[in-house]
């Protein structure tokens, strides 16, 4: 039998912790969404299509969609573990390869206990008032999950110096920026970004910039009453025509589609309350 202790949706993102008794287990199933599984005590085994995650205290695993799943916990005692779960429809194509590069389990940093803290606080009613809020606290979370899993592979500067631009990228995404400008941003050489950015984010300089412009839209569609033109202009776009493609290559739908949806109360498939392993 399982305890659930805390649950949160917000948007297209769930935060819940819950507790397995001994020997307690979930599943088998069809993992749906990028879920962030943390163990608080206890241990969790997870059987991911014939190869075994093993989450002790204080560690992380992350899970992607589409794959055939088993939780198993420990047998002597209980388990209590925290989840954060990401539709697929939030994360883009540079997170969605980063996520296939990564180590699959590390341990929870300071940062990512601390997102993962305030997911877990945000109030009721967050999701029909301000789900814009949950799902950027998910995104960062992910964020912190992929840039210090992969720390160990350039040493501090490397993620030091994504995480500054990702952080101007995250305020100053509008503002015109060039390869030099982002650079200097990082702290790093332009080539030296570049490199940075296929190897961390798995895209590049250029396309990071883009990508945050079209999410900073996303959220002016559903947050604002803008025409779809200012929307554009106030993301960093020249034309809504640009704005649109960049809107449907990321989401497969218009911005007046986005928008329609929102307004009226609907969401993605799937993106509805989700129950963590």
């Amino acid at each position: 039998m399982s305890k659930r202790l805390r649950y949160v949706a917000a948007g297209r993102v769930v935060f819940g912790e819950v507790i397995y008794g001994p020997g307690g287990s979930y599943g088998p199933r069809t993992q749906g969404d990028y879920q962030l599984v943390t163990v608080v005590r206890g241990e969790a085994r997870v059987s991911v299509e014939g190869e075994e995650m093993w989450l002790g205290p204080e560690q992380v695993g992350l899970l992607r969609p589409g794959r055939r799943e088993m939780f198993r916990f420990a047998a002597e005692a209980a388990t209590q573990h925290t989840w954060c779960a990401l539709h697929p429809s939030l994360v883009d194509g540079a997170l969605r390869r980063a996520s296939g590069a990564v180590a699959p389990v590390q341990k929870v940093s300071h940062r990512l206990g601390q997102i993962l803290e305030m997911g877990l606080g945000l109030p009721a009613g967050v999701s029909r008032e301000a789900p814009g809020l949950g799902e950027a606290l998910g995104l960062a979370a992910l964020h912190e999950f992929l840039l210090a899993g992969d720390g160990g592979s350039g040493g501090e500067e490397a993620p030091d110096a994504v995480r500054r631009l990702l952080d101007w990228l995250g305020l100053h995404a509008a503002e015109p920026a060039d390869l030099k400008s982002l650079a200097a941003v990082a702290g790093v050489s332009p080539s030296q970004l570049v490199k940075l950015c296929r190897r961390h984010l798995g895209t590049t300089p250029g396309r990071a910039l883009w990508e945050a412009r079209t999410r900073q839209g996303l959220r002016l569609l559903q947050d604002t009453g803008l025409s779809v033109s200012e929307v554009a202009f106030r993301s960093g776009f020249q034309t809504p025509f640009h704005f649109s493609r960049w809107v449907r290559g990321m989401t497969g739908k218009s911005p007046r589609a986005l928008r329609a949806e929102s307004w009226n109360g609907s969401r993605p498939a799937g993106a509805g309350a989700r129950r963590g392993g």
